[in-house]
């Protein structure tokens, strides 16, 4: 008879379950678990029967007759031999039979389900609709949905309702018109579309369609005037496309008849209205006629206002007026006679000549003077010949000619003269006065003081009075001393660092200065633990002083301290000591070697095994991530690790289980090879991966669903860490390889694309799921739960 596979997912794009492989007449319990229809409790001995027909199926065996004790099968056949044909198979509900015996309910594309004897649709494939409700033809329209309506005009039925885009009106809508994707666009216009053809809409503002094309859209520019009415302007008001079209403004009579004018016809010229057909107006000249037109003659003095007559001179032209229709010099100034002045009063191109107004005789006699005789000189008389008064001096005669001898000189208070002409008095950095005719020394110049009261040497000391004495090496109050009395002024020195406690110094020129000890520093330069440039940071220059360092090596030999200052103060350095060279690379998500990469080369534990394949290697505990723990998972996927004590890598699908064996040269176990590992080196006389008792079930022994993995009250069946069961292991001489039965399900090679096999079962499963033999639990390419883990072989030693 057939082999029979309990499969749990079919393809990578189905989420598989993980289904009771081997409870084939199951009804449900109030727990909602399953029970054998033929036994009383869940997974009791009912399986064994299973499990010698599978061995025996496996074998090549077919069963002849009825068997004491066989599953009654749907056959038309009494199979256990108790006289009945059939019994336990329901019909009305049974896919393998659905309504009779060997009627198969599989609906194509689809899940089916028997209801009543009749085989219906309970629901689709991935990608299959049933758009007819036929169940005779399964799911029949082949379309994978991507949205709940049809919201793309894509050319495809989106919501798989077997109309292609049925929400968009391609006969009207002009982002789709005709066809998907296809927009009306138009220059300067509302696009829109009619029976799914783009048309031309409404112009934009200032724009017009004037030659009816829609391929170029509104293609006339144009904003019409305020009404819209055609006006003489060089501008298309009504926006037709033309310009002043029909004479606007034109055609009422213009001009005048008036003196030598004829009036005319106003046309629309140029954007402006223009006279035409008659004579205008011309400019008025002075000529006795209306030459403008305007009914005056000869207004507005035309062609007068020219320069008449001479310039030269005390002449002044005149201006040309028109008088009577012809041209008269007005305003003009003529010659006259010469005068001294330094004017060509009779306009001969000569100033004053023959000295007009001079001869006459000027001057005094008095004191120094002498009398001369008037001569006109530069437009004006002047007294030439004379001697006229001069600046008195103090030279005893009349310099001024006024009758009085050396007046204004005062000879009794005059230092220029001080009791006589010519006695000057003078004094050394001093002003001198004069007193009763005699001399005295007066106030010192700027810069000097008379110091010992002598007028003899005058002011004899150079200084300037500054003021109150300053500490600035001079002497500010001119008194022959210097710096005298001064005090230090408050909180000049800086309290700062080693400055502290420095008190002020007068140091002459210098001004103030502190005297700082040794230590201190203008730019701090030393790493001493001191504020040696007093602002109050200590050793400033060296911000890292009292952070964290490390050594700079890298993993396990990287060491941390912080930075200090040297023992020469010159520099700052790191307290962290050397790392010493670390270990050996071990798979623990660590940089053991300390050269900057994480379980590179780590040997994990590998445990070799022989069969009709050869030698194999397989790793001695289940897979792990390189930092995975007793309590955590980890999280790092960079490699896979072979240890114990740490908790099974999970939640892993085939391909991420293939590629984690393939980070350490390795790939996933074929079945053979798992199942061989799993019966010891004894062979098949082991049904489970025990160290002991292999052929007996034991529900300590192994972490299955008969074993309770904690102390309270209830089902539990956590997951342990790898090797957590210390007999749970298939022995091959001194090596072993750990948890082949239960804990996590374990990936082998896949059968074919899409059909997975899951091997040992997991803490949720029976004894009879964690044989070595049990094979029927296959899985999707996208399956994964926190009960599915891996082991990885390899063909060569590690």
């Amino acid at each position: 008879m057939g082999r029979v596979l309990a499969i749990a997912a079919l393809g990578g794009s189905l989420t598989a379950c993980e289904l009771d492989p081997y409870c084939f007449t199951c009804v449900g319990v109030a727990d909602g678990g399953d029970v054998d229809a033929g036994d009383a409790a869940p997974h009791d001995g009912g399986l064994d029967a299973w499990v010698a027909l599978d061995a025996a199926i496996d074998a090549g065996e077919e069963p002849d007759g009825c068997v004491g004790g066989a599953v009654e099968r749907c056959n038309e056949l009494d199979d256990d031999c108790d006289g009945r044909t059939d019994e336990g198979v329901d019909t009305s509900t049974s896919l393998e039979h659905c309504g009779a015996c060997g009627a198969r309910c599989a609906p194509i594309g689809a899940f089916g389900a028997c209801v009543a004897g009749a085989c219906t649709i309970e629901s689709c494939d991935v990608g299959r609709v049933d758009l007819d409700g036929d169940p005779a033809n399964g799911c029949e329209y082949r379309c994978l949905p991507s949205d709940e309506r049809d919201a793309r005009c894509d050319r495809r039925d989106d919501d798989c309702d077997g109309t292609i885009d049925e929400d968009f009106d391609l006969a009207a809508d002009p982002a789709n018109c005709g066809a998907c994707g296809r927009v009306c666009r138009a220059a300067h216009a509302a696009a829109s579309c009619v029976d799914g053809a783009c048309a031309l809409g409404a112009c934009e503002p200032g724009h017009h369609d004037l030659d009816r094309v829609s391929t170029n859209g509104c293609e006339y520019a144009c904003t019409p005037a305020v009404p819209a009415t055609e006006s003489c302007n060089l501008r298309d008001d009504d926006c037709d496309g033309r310009v002043d079209e029909g004479d606007p403004g034109g055609g009422g009579a213009c001009g005048s008849d008036a003196g030598e004018c004829a009036s005319g016809t106003l046309r629309c010229v140029s954007g402006a209205l223009t006279c035409t057909g008659g004579v205008s107006t011309t400019t008025e000249v002075c000529n006795g006629d209306d030459d403008d037109c305007d009914g005056s003659t000869d207004e507005g003095n035309p062609e007068g206002g020219r320069y008449c007559g001479s310039g030269e001179g005390a002449c002044e032209p005149g201006r040309e007026q028109c008088t009577s229709g012809a041209l008269v010099c007005v305003g003009a100034v003529g010659p006259s006679t010469e005068r001294c002045n330094a004017i060509d009063d009779d306009c001969d191109a000569r100033l004053d000549e023959g000295n007009p107004g001079g001869g006459a005789s000027c001057g005094t006699d008095t004191g120094a003077c002498t009398a001369g005789a008037l001569s006109c000189v530069g437009g004006a008389l002047s007294c030439a010949g004379a001697t006229g008064p001069a600046l008195e001096v103090c030279n005893g005669a009349d310099d001024d000619c006024n009758g009085t001898v050396d007046d204004g000189f005062a000879l009794a208070i005059d230092p220029r003269n001080c009791g006589t002409c010519g006695r000057v008095c003078t004094f050394t950095n001093a002003v001198a006065t004069c007193s009763a005719g005699s001399c005295a020394i007066g106030p010192c110049l700027p810069g000097y003081v008379d110091a010992d009261r002598n007028p003899a040497n005058g002011c004899e000391l150079a200084c300037s009075i500054a003021g109150a004495e300053l500490c600035n090496g001079r002497d500010d109050d001119c008194d022959t001393r210097v710096d005298e009395g001064v005090a230090a002024p408050a909180a000049l020195c800086n309290p700062n660092g080693v400055c502290a406690g420095t008190t002020a110094r007068c140091a002459g020129a210098a001004g103030w200065t502190c005297d700082y000890p040794a230590t201190h520093q203008a730019s701090e330069t030393r790493c001493d633990g001191l504020d040696n440039d007093c602002n109050g940071r200590v050793d400033d220059p060296f911000p890292q002083v009292g952070t964290s360092c490390s050594n700079g090596e890298l993993g396990a030999c990287r060491r941390t301290g912080s930075y200090v200052c040297n023992a020469t103060g010159s520099a700052a350095v790191c307290t962290a000591p050397a790392g010493g060279g670390g270990s050996a690379e071990t798979c623990n998500d660590r940089d053991d070697d300390c050269d900057g990469r994480l379980d590179e080369g780590a040997p994990g534990q590998w445990t070799p095994i022989s069969g009709a394949f050869g030698t194999r290697w397989v790793m001695a505990y289940e897979a792990s991530r390189p930092d995975a723990s007793a309590t955590s998972a980890g999280s790092a996927s960079h490699r896979v690790c072979s240890e114990p004590g740490r908790r099974p890598w999970v939640n892993v699908t085939y391909a991420q289980a293939q590629a984690a064996c393939a980070s350490v040269g390795a790939r996933l176990c074929t079945e053979g090879e798992w199942e061989r590992a799993c019966e010891t080196s004894a062979g098949s006389a082991c049904t489970w991966s025990y160290a002991s008792g292999c052929s007996t079930f034991s529900a300590s022994t192994c972490n299955g669903n008969e074993n309770d993995t904690g102390s309270a009250s209830g089902d539990q069946d956590d997951v342990l860490a790898t090797g957590a069961r210390a007999m749970c292991y298939a022995s091959w001489g001194s090596a072993r390889v750990y948890d082949l039965s239960g804990n996590v399900a374990e990936w082998t090679e896949r059968r074919a694309a899409g059909v997975n096999p899951l091997r040992g079962g997991s803490s949720t499963s029976p004894s009879g799921g964690t044989t070595c033999q049990f094979d029927f639990v296959v899985a999707g390419d996208a399956y994964a739960t926190p009960g599915v883990g891996f082991r990885c072989c390899r063909t060569s030693a590690p």
